[in-house]
């Protein structure tokens, strides 16, 4: 998209202090320089039962737990699940303060049981506005993401 700039920083770049990033976009034919700045919070957000969490009961709801993450945000909760021609997914925010969050299970009943499937937990950072001549709006957003494989029974 005109005007969309992405940087993908490298797995592991990032310690659970988290920290100020400073990024810079030298001028295009459509967007002029910028410079911005993601902070990440301390401490990143962890999600804490990421292992008891591979294996889902759909019946039963999920349990999901986190500490850490950007105050005054939302952790996103999303997965999916697909056996033969049946798929499904879902996606669920939660405030980052609440420090937990269960599935439904009638959101999990809506998924094939599967071995194949995924569980996927996130926290964005709080928006950096800034302004560069073409844009109507510029905000820099972090996003930190844990996603594993998941069976959902």
């Amino acid at each position: 998209l005109p005007g969309f700039y992405e940087a993908l920083l490298p797995a592991g770049f990032l310690t659970t202090s988290g920290g100020t990033f400073q990024f810079q976009a030298t001028a295009g034919s459509q967007v002029g320089a910028f410079t911005t700045q993601v902070v990440f919070p301390t401490p990143l957000l962890q999600w804490t039962n990421q292992a008891a969490a591979a294996t889902v009961t759909r019946s039963a709801g999920l349990p999901i737990t986190w500490s850490g993450g950007s105050a005054g945000t939302y952790v996103i909760i999303s997965g999916s699940s697909s056996s033969g021609s049946a798929s499904g997914s879902f996606t669920c925010l939660a405030p980052v303060a609440a420090l937990q969050f269960t599935v439904p299970s009638y959101v999990l009943a809506t998924l094939p049981a599967s071995t194949s499937g995924y569980l996927a937990v996130g926290n964005e950072t709080v928006p950096t506005s800034f302004t560069a001549t073409g844009l109507n709006y510029g905000a820099a957003i972090g996003f930190v993401d844990y996603s594993i494989n998941a069976a959902y029974n």
